[in-house]
This record gives structure tokens, C-alpha cells and sequence, in this order.
């Protein structure tokens, strides 16, 4: 079998261009998704809720739609107009964070909530897609990772940008429309952050979509799927099964960690929002890029399985970080284990990603990368908020104690993952690296 000739990738100036309106549209949407967790608090006490239902709230009412509508929307991906289709999406996902801002009850939340989810589910797809046909293969790990730090200044921003707007919000005072409930304090925040939508969909309609390149792998001569779902089986189940641990740690700790510093240490809300969003801002970025990096030399120095490799002790680090949250730091030293469990969190999302387009053919990568944050958000976005909500009412049950339950999730979870990544090393090597008479090969066309 020959290599098939590539589409055309345009220039690098569109190219670049092309990345930077995803990141924009990543970072409203992690804005809209995030800004939820700084809002705990004020929600909670107003419509009289638990952590076990503001846990369903932060997972699966937004996640089991998110999943519901991910696999049919990745199979849309890769047969249409990808940046149409992801402008409809932002468009969606817009109307449902105002409707958060709207909500009277906590059912209306959980369908708004769920609108969030519908609408989310084509960003990532889509975005994976475009930038693996934006850039030659050889290019894809620097701009997947400066996409990747998109992520990092969404949460950045719902934190620091969700303490602004409440103080904001205090300022103006309540907003009236007609019969709704009056717009201030976490509503008005919601209703704010759904704003930015309106510019993202203008700017995905106005970004070039790229011919899709055409990268063929022979599996035992059986394209498709179904076949490279059975190929690769051993590398899948092992690295996604290790990813959504990695990924039940991070969400518990991004999703609790306002409320860590509100109950923990007695921070305002605004404070927290300002500091712990500053470190996302300034931290996640360096970690995505670092990881980029080190993979990169990695991989130039003859490592293919670098992005497994790296993975591996991410898992560990990330563990350490949220164990030492259980110590008893001070007000005034506890930013520095935040600093690191920041630091790791963001490194390793990106680089799963980077393992993703590696290891992927380029025909089947929309529904890939659909399967991939669908299987390890359902579990990690579900799963962490609830069990840290479930540890937080049923064993350490003093708010002073938020730190225990998020230790535990670390000391359990990162050596099974670590564990994982390593049974994941020898599968990943024999699909980006086969031998000659292996049955799964790749050839890849580039200009």
C-alpha cells in the first residue's frame, strides 16, 4: 500500500491564526464549564443545597450530556465543515451559561447545566481535527501544546475573572428582567461569562478550514474503527484507563479547590478567585509547555514512547500534590503545594492529547479524540467532584478537613495510574514504532 498525497496545509500565518481562534473558543469554554467551582458556595446557600448535589451539578449533569452527544458530533467532525459545526456548538453552549445565570431552582441549574454539556462536546473534536490538518506532523506537538495552554487561562480566568464579577456585581447591584430572578452575585457571573460565546462563534466562522490530510495506516490491511479499536486494544484500554484516574484527581481538585480555601483557611471568594486564578494563569501555561518540550526532546532523541514515559511520572507528581493538601499548612504557605498540584495538572491533559494524534490515523482522529474525552471525562469529571463530595459528608466531615479528602483521592489514585502508564509503554511503542513486519503500520504524508 503507498502513501496517499496530502491536502494542501495554506500558509503558516492561517495556520497560526486558525490555532489561536481555538484557543480563544477553548478558553470560553472552560470558562463556562469552570466558573461553577467558584460559585459553590454562594449557590449552595441560596437554593439550600448539599456537596453531594453541587457535585452532581460540577459532573455528570453537565458530563452524561457532554458524553450522550460526543461520539455522534466526533462522527461530524470527520465528515463536515468542522469550524460551521463547531460555531453552531459555542452558539449552543452560550445560551446554555446564561440559562445557568437564569436558573430559579436547582433543576432548572441541572438543565442548564446540561446545555452546557450538549454544546461542549463538539470544542475538543473539532479543535484535535483541525489542528492535525493546520500542521505537518512533525509540527503538531508545539501546537497542540500552545492550543493545550488554552485551558489553563479558562480556568485562570473563571477564578480571577469570577471574583471580579462578583465584586462587580455588588457595585451595579441587581439586575431586573421582566419576571426572572434578579441578576447579581453568582448570577450575574454566569450571565457574564456567557457573553465572550457571541465573539467565538464570529470567529470560528471567520478562521479557514483546512484540507484534511490523508494519513493511511495498515491495519492487517483492514481500515476503519472498528479495526484499529482491535488493533490497539492493549494500548487503549491501558492508557485511557489510567487517564481517567489522572483525570478524577485533577477534576477533584480543580472543582474543590475554591472551596478547600473558603472553608479550610476562611478566604472570600474574591480572593480566592484572584489568587488561585493567577496561578492558573501563569502556572498552567509553563506546565503545558514544559511537558510539550520535554516530550519533544524526547522524542528527537529516538524516545517514542516519550509521551507515555512522561505520563507515567506526571501521575506521581500529581498524587504527591494533592496528598501534602492534607497537611497542615498555613494561610500564608499554602499556595505552595497549590502552586505545584497546578503545575502537574496542566502538564498532562496536553500531552494524552499529543499521544492521541500520534498514534491515530488521521481519517479517524474526530471520533478518536471523541471516544478519548468522552471515556476519560465522563469518568474523571463524574467521578471526581462526587467522590470528593461523597468523602467530604460521609468521612471527614468537618470543612476544616476538605484537605483529607482530597489526600486520599491522591495517595489511592496516582500509583494505580502510574502503574497503568507503564503497562501502556510497550503498546504505545508497537503502534508509533512497529517493527517491519508488524501488523500495525503507519505511513504518514507530509509536504
Amino acid at each position: 500500500m503507498q502513501p496517499s498525497s496530502s491536502g494542501s496545509s495554506g500558509s503558516e500565518k492561517s495556520a497560526w491564526f486558525g490555532v489561536a481562534v481555538l484557543m480563544f473558543i477553548s478558553v470560553v469554554a472552560i470558562l463556562d464549564r469552570q466558573i461553577l467551582n467558584l460559585l459553590v458556595d454562594p449557590i449552595r446557600a441560596e437554593l439550600a443545597l448539599t456537596d453531594i448535589q453541587i457535585g452532581v451539578l460540577q459532573g455528570p449533569a453537565f458530563m452524561v450530556f457532554y458524553t450522550l452527544f460526543g461520539f455522534p458530533l466526533g462522527w461530524m467532525v470527520d465528515r463536515m465543515h468542522r469550524l460551521r459545526l463547531l460555531a453552531a456548538g459555542i452558539a449552543f453552549w452560550t445560551a446554555g451559561t446564561i440559562a445557568c445565570g437564569l436558573a430559579d431552582s436547582y433543576e432548572a441549574l441541572i438543565v442548564a447545566r446540561a446545555v452546557v454539556g450538549m454544546g461542549e462536546a463538539v470544542a475538543s473534536p473539532a479543535s484535535i481535527s483541525l489542528i492535525a490538518d493546520y500542521f505537518r506532523p512533525e509540527r503538531r506537538a508545539v501546537a497542540t501544546s500552545v492550543y493545550g495552554t488554552a485551558a489553563m487561562f479558562g480556568t485562570g480566568l473563571a477564578l480571577v475573572g469570577g471574583g471580579l464579577l462578583l465584586s462587580l456585581s455588588e457595585i451595579i447591584g441587581p439586575l431586573q428582567i421582566a419576571s426572572l430572578p434578579a441578576i447579581e452575585g453568582w448570577r450575574f457571573a454566569f450571565v457574564a461569562c456567557g457573553l465572550p460565546g457571541i465573539l467565538g462563534v464570529l470567529l470560528a466562522l471567520s478562521a479557514r478550514e483546512p484540507a484534511r490530510r490523508i494519513e493511511t495506516y495498515a491495519l492487517d490491511d483492514k481500515p476503519g474503527l472498528a479495526n484499529f479499536l482491535f488493533s490497539a486494544r492493549k494500548w487503549i484500554l491501558s492508557h485511557f484507563s489510567a487517564v481517567c484516574l489522572v483525570a478524577i484527581m485533577s477534576f477533584a481538585f480543580m472543582n474543590w479547590l475554591p472551596s478547600y480555601l473558603i472553608r479550610g483557611y476562611g478566604w472570600q471568594p474574591a480572593n480566592v478567585g484572584l489568587l488561585t486564578g493567577i496561578q492558573f494563569l501563569l502556572l498552567g501555561p509553563l506546565g503545558i509547555l514544559a511537558g510539550g518540550f520535554i516530550v519533544r526532546r524526547m522524542q528527537q532523541k529516538g524516545v517514542s514512547d516519550a509521551v507515555a514515559r512522561v505520563l507515567r511520572l506526571g501521575a506521581i507528581l500529581i498524587a504527591l500534590s494533592l496528598a501534602s493538601m492534607a497537611a497542615p499548612w498555613s494561610s500564608d504557605t499554602v499556595l505552595l503545594p497549590l502552586s505545584l498540584a497546578v503545575l502537574f495538572v496542566s502538564m498532562l491533559p496536553t500531552i494524552s492529547l499529543l499521544a492521541i494524534q500520534q498514534a491515530t490515523p488521521g481519517e479517524l482522529r474526530g471520533r478518536m479524540a471523541a471516544i478519548y474525552f468522552i471515556t476519560t471525562n465522563l469518568v474523571g469529571y463524574s467521578l471526581g467532584p462526587i467522590i470528593t463530595a461523597a468523602l467530604n459528608e460521609r468521612l471527614f466531615t468537618q470543612s476544616s478537613e476538605l484537605g483529607y479528602s482530597l489526600g486520599l483521592i491522591g495517595i489511592f489514585l496516582g500509583p494505580l495510574a502510574a502503574l497503568l502508564f507503564s503497562v501502556s509503554l510497550t503498546h504505545f511503542r508497537k503502534i508509533v514504532a512497529p517493527d517491519r513486519d508488524e501488523g500495525l503500520r503507519r505511513w504518514s504524508t507530509s509536504e
